[in-house]
């Protein structure tokens, strides 16, 4: 019988070191075309409206959906022998441990070896488990915050020297923040055209994780640091092409081609280099895919049975 899992249950089955390595197969599926993502789909009428996101991974027998119509997000996931429901999990919590898992996933194959030093672009929620992936992934030695609101980065600072025993230093504009850096995150609430990060402030060999904007309304960097980049690898590129406005612009442009886009499993798979060259300067953009919601739902239940958690639904 299927189980039900709550967010406090979802959380304390995904650690994120977990969740990079559950999104891995995952991502190697994608490469191989067992692995299949249906961009996100939302549908409004009036003050109706929900969220769809669905994805199947035929390796490992599992499909499922993320949505979310009101209150908190939802992941269904079923089994293949024979077709069943397994779980229905809350899944906010699984989102944003997810979005940081991917973004480490991709800090893992594409940042310089030697990376010790992180920018980050936005202090909220999703930036703790931003930083803590890339925190799984390299030995960082010096971290550097910022948003708009002080308040709001003083704490974040405080918080994640304390989780992850590196100082976190709060700084005064993104520039600062980018400035130095062997890695940079962008994690903002942006809800307008206008970029936060600016190519100008890139140097050689950075690694840029995007994971802030996923709507053609919402733009983290801006056309230069998107053409300074030397690989741009992406979570799913169907899906980059009517969420990603950070490429679409460009694109639009003529001063990026799509072809030059590479998905994420091509890179985690090794058919594509993620790094050819020191000073090369790369770039993740997240969108968050249902790909990702299905393999940490899988690695979320697989626990759960082992660990005995969970409630058991009627049917």
């Amino acid at each position: 019988m299927a189980i039900f899992l709550s967010e406090a249950e979802v959380r304390s089955l995904l650690p994120i070191e977990e969740a990079i390595r559950a999104l891995e197969p995952a991502f190697l599926q994608q490469s191989s075309g067992t692995g299949i993502n249906s961009p996100r789909k939302r549908i409004e009428s009036g003050a109706a409206g929900i969220t769809m996101m669905v994805a199947v991974l035929g390796d490992q027998g599992v499909s499922g959906f993320k949505t979310q119509g009101a209150g908190r997000p939802l992941v269904l996931l079923f089994g293949s022998e024979p077709r069943s429901l397994l779980a229905v999990m809350e899944a906010a919590a699984l989102g944003q441990i997810r979005t940081g898992a991917a973004s480490g996933l991709a800090t893992e194959v594409m940042a310089r070896k030697d990376a010790r030093s992180v920018g980050v672009i936005g202090t909220g929620n999703q930036a703790i488990t931003q930083l803590t992936a890339v925190c799984s992934v390299r030995q960082i030695t010096q971290i550097k915050a910022f948003s708009r609101t002080q308040e709001n980065r003083d704490k974040f600072c405080v918080d994640m020297s304390a989780m992850l025993g590196v100082s976190v230093e709060s700084v005064s504009s993104a520039n600062e923040a980018v400035r130095g850096v062997d890695i940079v995150i962008a994690i903002t609430n942006v809800r307008t055209l206008s970029p936060v990060l600016l190519g100008e402030w890139l140097e050689p060999g950075m690694h840029i994780n995007a994971a802030g904007a996923n709507s053609m309304n919402r733009r983290e960097l801006d056309d230069e640091a998107v053409t300074r980049s030397s690989l741009i690898v992406v979570d799913s590129k169907e899906q980059a092409k009517i969420e990603c406005a950070d490429l679409a612009i460009p694109a639009g442009l003529g001063l990026l081609e799509w072809d030059r886009v590479v998905e994420l499993g091509r890179v985690v798979s090794g058919q594509v280099s993620g790094r050819s060259d020191p000073d090369d300067i790369t770039l993740f953009e997240s969108q968050g895919i249902a790909l990702e919601d299905v393999a940490a739902a899988t690695h979320i239940y697989n626990r759960a049975k082992q660990e005995g958690v969970g409630t058991t639904l009627p049917f």
